[in-house]
């Protein structure tokens, strides 16, 4: 392959920037820009820095080199770093002094491809990479770390050689049916059936690796004037939604992330839910209902001072995690316990949105909420594609296992081959190029 160069730091002033080449052509390359007194190329020690020279038609300047030789690098090529002033236009020189001798421009995410193509990691292992650059919260980057580390594709890989060893035995079986066929049968079904054991909480853990990834959807619904808007700015500690006596003030979806416990909360705040004549109040109130569908936790706010008020719990929350908060505690009297109330029949928390008593607790129970989902002894599957393949995998074993007793065995395999080849597209030992481009064509330039 082509040695490629590539801005790899943010495009930007800064006090470094980054010029990456990758390639059996990069160390020569780089004798021919990098100079340093006495410094000979043939006897280039890998992995140690160079104070030097880099210098162009044009352009010079003082920075290190650093050569990391093949295959224990990030690509599995020689691989050429130049650690420059962070200035743009000298880094774009730098870029094209290596073009001008040899190299090409890297395509998106071609550093990482490689990587992938050369052995270096799994497909599974390149998406962690791109969703440790994007998170925005603690949790966000644990998950990352561990997918961008092999943790759920080795995961997936043991299942793969459990079911491997199925199709081992059933294939002996059609070989040799006369010999095989009583002592093989039974060991198949045990190895199936530990492969969708070991494929079930993989399928549960998606809820909690998408909020890991994107944050935990939290939805504020209940009647005109309950303080909803106040609660948010309160959560948020900032003015963010207005708030006025005015009944149905809010008459949009206002949303805002923020973090708490290192954990990302995307919080809504929705148009009072009643009845309404006004054609862009029942707008709101349209999407309001629409917003709740999505959540993963639902806060249905009340007034407190309007004791045995009933509100009506918009049907949308029917089957959502929900929360009641009786706002404006402040207006109850003295001798208030703010937070959760142990004794209710639902989870119940008293806040008052006016001085921020009862707040904490209610974040602290949301972040709880993240972490009940996690599912323990399991990695976690943080992707659609990842789930899709294990859902596919876990329903062909499943077929396969119902039948063991009553098809062939060249039915049975048909099934077993199918689940392997579906965890197979996680890992990417069985994707096609058009699934392997389509991941690393999100992957930004450098990387």
């Amino acid at each position: 392959m082509k040695t490629i160069v590539a801005i790899s730091t943010p495009i930007g002033r800064g006090g470094i920037g980054i010029v990456r080449m990758s390639g059996d052509d990069a160390k020569n390359i780089a004798s021919q820009i990098f100079f340093k007194k006495g410094l000979d190329f043939s006897a280039l020690v890998p992995n140690v820095m160079y104070f030097g020279t880099v210098s162009g038609r044009d352009f010079s300047d003082r920075c290190y080199m650093v050569w990391f030789r093949a295959p224990k690098t990030y690509t599995g090529e020689d691989v050429v770093e130049f650690q420059c002033h962070g200035g743009v236009k000298l880094m774009e020189l730098v870029v094209n002094e290596c073009i001008l001798r040899g190299a090409e421009m890297a395509a998106p995410g071609e550093f990482t491809k490689r990587a992938f193509l050369n052995g270096k990691m799994a497909l599974s292992d390149a998406e962690g990479v791109i969703d440790l650059i994007n998170a925005d919260s603690e949790a966000g980057v644990n998950a990352a770390y561990r997918l961008m580390t092999g943790k759920l594709a080795g995961e997936i890989g043991e299942i793969q050689k459990t079911i491997f060893d199925v199709i081992c035995d059933l294939e002996a079986v059609l070989d040799y049916p006369e010999e095989l066929e009583d002592e093989n049968i039974p060991q198949g079904k045990i190895g199936l059936d530990a492969a969708l054991k070991k494929l079930a909480p993989l399928a549960k853990s998606e809820s909690y690796g998408k909020m890991a990834k994107y944050g935990i959807n939290v939805v504020m619904c209940g009647d005109t004037n309950v303080g909803k808007s106040s609660l948010m700015n309160a959560m948020l500690k900032e003015n963010r939604a207005i708030v006025t006596p005015v009944a149905g003030t809010t008459r949009d979806l206002i949303g805002e992330s923020f973090l708490h416990g290192g954990v990302k909360i995307n919080l809504t705040d929705t148009a009072g839910i009643r009845e309404s004549a006004d054609e862009i109040e029942k707008e709101g109130i349209k999407r309001a209902k629409n917003a709740v569908l999505s959540a993963d936790l639902v806060l249905y706010v009340k007034d407190g001072t309007e004791f045995g008020k009933e509100m009506e719990i918009p049907a949308e929350a029917q089957g959502k995690r929900l929360v009641t908060v009786i706002n404006k505690g402040d207006l109850l009297g003295e001798g208030v316990r703010y937070g959760e109330q142990k004794e209710a029949k639902e989870k119940t928390f008293v806040v008052s949105a006016k001085n921020g008593d009862g707040v904490e607790e209610l974040l602290d129970y949301i972040v709880s909420v993240f972490n009940e989902g996690k599912v323990l002894g399991t990695e976690v599957i943080t992707e659609k594609r990842h789930l899709s393949a294990v859902l596919k995998a876990k329903k062909h074993l499943e077929d396969a296992l119902e039948n063991y007793d009553a098809l062939p065995s060249d039915c049975i395999l048909v099934d077993v081959k199918a689940a392997w080849q579906a965890l197979g597209e996680i890992t990417g030992s069985t994707s096609s190029e058009e699934v392997v481009n389509a991941i690393f064509d999100k992957f930004c330039v450098g990387k």
